[in-house]
């Protein structure tokens, strides 16, 4: 279902498919090399399909995705800071689209369990927002108006895993970890 990204040559595939994801939707792109925690979304054949980084959340309001939507002016996430994460380049190659979402849904949902987190910020693209909320019933919430940004419309948005993983029965789309480790690899800070 994932692969950690610990070696260049998965770096350099992890990068090659959220590229080639945000070329095809003409989005601008951004070639941060900073500390995060990436994955690799792998298919029932074990093909490489898509792509989720899990990136440490500063409240500074000059970091990135505060200069972009004030998350830091938000009371749950002011008051919380060491919950909270940055999710950013969720892609899965346009050919393997569909029922790969539940399977990069639940690497979400089994990271943000084994790192204990509360709040995920994110600037979702409109459509993926509307799929979260309707279809897989994701509690999140849009806590701005949308923003023109980087070649499309996304809505700032926080996410509250804390649901998701406490009670994974209301998600029958929830896959199971195919890792046996469960240890906690914490992002570098």
């Amino acid at each position: 279902m994932y692969i950690k990204v610990d070696s260049l040559a998965l770096y350099n595939q992890f990068n090659n498919i959220w590229i080639e994801c945000w070329l095809e939707k003409g989005y601008g792109l951004e070639m941060e090399d900073g500390p995060a925690d990436r994955y690799l979304i792998t298919d029932s054949k074990d093909q490489k399909v898509g792509t989720i980084e899990f990136k440490p959340y500063l409240l500074e309001p000059n970091h990135n995705i505060n200069t972009v939507y004030p998350f830091h002016l938000i009371e749950s996430i002011k008051n919380n800071p060491e919950s909270v994460i940055e999710i950013d380049k969720v892609a899965i190659l346009k050919q393997f689209r569909g029922r790969n979402l539940e399977r990069l849904l639940s690497v979400f949902v089994h990271y943000s369990e084994q790192h204990e987190i509360s709040y995920c910020v994110a600037l979702l693209e409109r459509v993926f927002y509307k799929a979260l909320r309707t279809i897989y019933k994701f509690p999140v919430e849009s806590v701005g108006e949308q923003i023109y940004y980087k070649g499309d419309y996304v809505i700032p948005a926080v996410i509250y895993p804390k649901d998701l993983y406490q009670h994974k029965e209301k998600y029958p789309w929830l896959r199971t970890s195919n890792q046996d480790d469960h240890k906690k690899n914490y992002i570098l800070r």
